[in-house]
């Protein structure tokens, strides 16, 4: 039987699916490999990755647990973690449309509501809705499937993909924490020397 592989959220490598180690950095779950569990994990009197990071909220979990340990048992601030990720998915589906704003104000307009009963149908508040028909805010995906239930306008299609083709399918189509990292010290290395 061959082993489900997964890769690291921190460094991007491949490994077996039961090897992967979960840690909370900042609210979010993450699979790790034990490498970069080891790192993450050092005593607090040594610097790691997660430690340099702008918010030191970390939680590091003391067991280790199999993603489908986790998917089936873990909260966290009240959704599991498989809803999380369901809304994540969503979130790639669907592009909103570019007049969104002039959409939103003329619906509104047309059924004769002020900005505050719009915002009181879709709870929201009345600087947001606002904002988001001057075009200054962007609303969220859930945010525009409440306006357009409410309004009954079309906000959001779908997000065209494009199928990658055989050689492009094995590139790295995302980038990971330890890259970012990594990025961001060759540019403060540069500002130093500058």
């Amino acid at each position: 039987m061959k082993s489900e592989t997964i890769t690291c959220e921190m460094c991007g490598i491949q490994i077996p699916r039961n090897q992967a180690r979960t840690v909370y950095i900042e609210g979010t779950v993450l699979w790790v490999c034990n490498i970069c569990y080891s790192k993450i994990s050092r005593p607090r009197g040594s610097t790691s990755i997660a430690q340099q990071s702008v918010r030191p909220h970390i939680a590091v979990t003391t067991s280790v647990q199999t993603p489908q340990q986790l998917q089936s048992h873990t909260k966290w601030a009240g959704q599991s973690i498989s809803t999380s990720r369901k809304k994540s998915q969503d979130l790639i589906r669907y592009e909103l449309v570019e007049d969104y704003a002039q959409r939103i104000r003329s619906a509104r307009e047309r059924l004769g509501w002020s900005v505050s009963m719009l915002a009181e149908k879709v709870k929201e508040s009345v600087t947001t809705i606002k904002r988001i028909e001057s075009g200054k805010l962007r609303p969220t995906i859930d945010l525009a499937k409440r306006l357009e239930e409410v309004l009954r306008i079309k906000l959001l299609v779908p997000s065209v993909e494009e199928e990658l083709g055989p050689r492009e399918a094995h590139t790295k189509k995302y980038v990971t924490l330890g890259e970012i990292v990594a990025i961001r010290g060759v540019e403060q290395d540069n500002e130093s020397h500058s």
